[in-house]
């Protein structure tokens, strides 16, 4: 029985650490992937060099426009949580204004919690 666990932990550790280097192992640069998806895309489809340079100015171009819509969004996001809380402070008083704000932080710090937990059951 005692072995029998021990395998099964040998093999769940291998799992998990060939899964954490399959992430680090992504590439995060637009240029390193927009190099390596053209390369991929030539070699598959028989591409000629200039069409595979048009391809990577293409992706190169869209990650660019993915960035600045993400960035736009984030600072929408961020105004839009400053008008609700404007909005709370002008409803609420001061205490009830604190004691939400307390209760928010308490449920913030609970999903924390959790997921710290899922992780560790999943890892």
């Amino acid at each position: 029985m005692k072995k029998l666990i021990m395998i099964c932990a040998l093999v769940g550790a291998t799992f998990a650490q060939a899964q954490a280097q399959r992430q680090d192992n992504r590439e995060r640069d637009p240029e390193k992937m927009a190099e390596r998806m053209s390369q991929r895309m030539g070699e598959k489809l028989d591409l000629t060099t200039e069409q595979e340079e048009q391809l990577k100015n293409l992706f190169i171009e869209e990650a660019n426009k993915r960035k600045e819509i993400e960035e736009a969004r984030k600072e929408e996001m961020k105004t839009a949580k400053e008008d609700h809380k404007e909005k709370l402070e002008a409803i609420l008083s001061p205490e009830q204004l604190e004691k939400w704000e307390a209760e928010k932080k308490e449920a913030g710090d609970k999903m924390r919690e959790r997921r710290k937990r899922r992780r560790g059951i999943d890892e």
